[in-house]
């Protein structure tokens, strides 16, 4: 049986999630990129066994995304606080200051709200795993922003085009193959007016002075910040800036790799994210550079 088979939907108040190891103490939560949502980690979930054995995996559904139904607009705060109150719930740490503290590994979308997560509650989180991550050099109205008007500009052109052919422009923009044509599918269910509210948080996400005066944050060691040579541009100079604020992380760049290497090179996903979360390291090879 496919440990796929073995996992149930569940939810914490609107969050949906599947988790497997529920009986290990140590907890890895995967947060997933924007519009997509918790099957993209399909390949981490078979690969259990031989490389996250011993943890408690839970691959959650963002607010908004998948099967996390909210009637509240999308939000990085607002998914920020309801994922803390998740770990919290996770924890125990409401009533226990000695709870365990959870890994988050995350890519696009869930690297702002994994650290929003962690500026609220810096001991909530003990390793931190952001890759593929946009800042933005200052935030936008949304009367006027570039998201507003791409949204028009797409909403008119796609209306006239079948599925098919926009599900396969998702797949060629993601870089991933056909077969996960009906998992894309699943973006077509949200309206045009959605889609424009998360890309616009996604995209328009800045650094808050709290942050910026978080020294207890920022001087953590065990943070590691990741980005794909293939990768936009912007997450290029979004990790070169994160690792100025966070003096004493990682800084990484998988050669060739794109926004969702997790699925196309995931071999190399997992033995990073196992070995940096074990031991705080990362091996440098002809696929990986480490950048200080």
């Amino acid at each position: 049986m496919r440990i796929d088979d073995k996992m149930t939907l569940k939810y914490f108040n609107d969050l949906a999630y599947e988790e497997i190891g529920e009986e290990n103490n140590e907890t890895i939560l995967f947060l997933h990129t924007k519009l997509l949502d918790k099957w993209i980690w399909k390949k981490q979930k078979e690969s259990y066994n031989q490389c996250f054995n011993g943890y408690h995996c839970i691959f959650l559904d963002l607010p908004n995304h998948g099967d996390s139904k909210s009637e509240d607009d999308f939000s990085i705060k607002g998914a920020s606080d309801k994922i803390r109150e998740f770990i919290e719930y996770l924890t125990g740490a409401k009533n226990n200051d000695n709870a365990n503290k959870v890994n988050i590994v995350a890519l696009g979308l869930g690297c702002p709200i994994a650290i929003e997560i962690a500026n609220g509650n810096p001991n909530l989180i003990d390793n931190l795993i952001l890759s593929g991550m946009e800042i933005a050099d200052f935030k936008e109205s949304k009367s006027d922003s570039v998201i507003n008007r791409l949204a028009k500009t797409q909403s008119e052109y796609l209306n006239e085009k079948p599925d098919a052919f926009i599900i396969k422009a998702y797949l060629r923009y993601f870089g991933i193959s056909k077969e996960y044509f009906d998992d894309v599918e699943r973006i077509l269910e949200r309206s045009i007016k959605e889609e424009e509210k998360i890309a616009f948080e996604s995209l328009n996400y800045t650094i808050s002075d709290e942050l910026r005066n978080n020294e207890e944050l920022l001087e953590k060691e065990n943070i590691l910040i990741i980005y794909g040579s293939k990768e936009d541009l912007n997450c290029t100079k979004s990790a070169i800036k994160l690792k100025g604020m966070f003096k004493n992380g990682k800084l990484a760049e998988i050669n060739k790799g794109n926004h969702l290497w997790n699925i196309i090179d995931d071999e190399l996903f997992n033995a990073i994210i196992i070995d940096f979360i074990k031991n705080n390291h990362i091996e440098e090879s002809s696929k990986v550079r480490i950048l200080e």
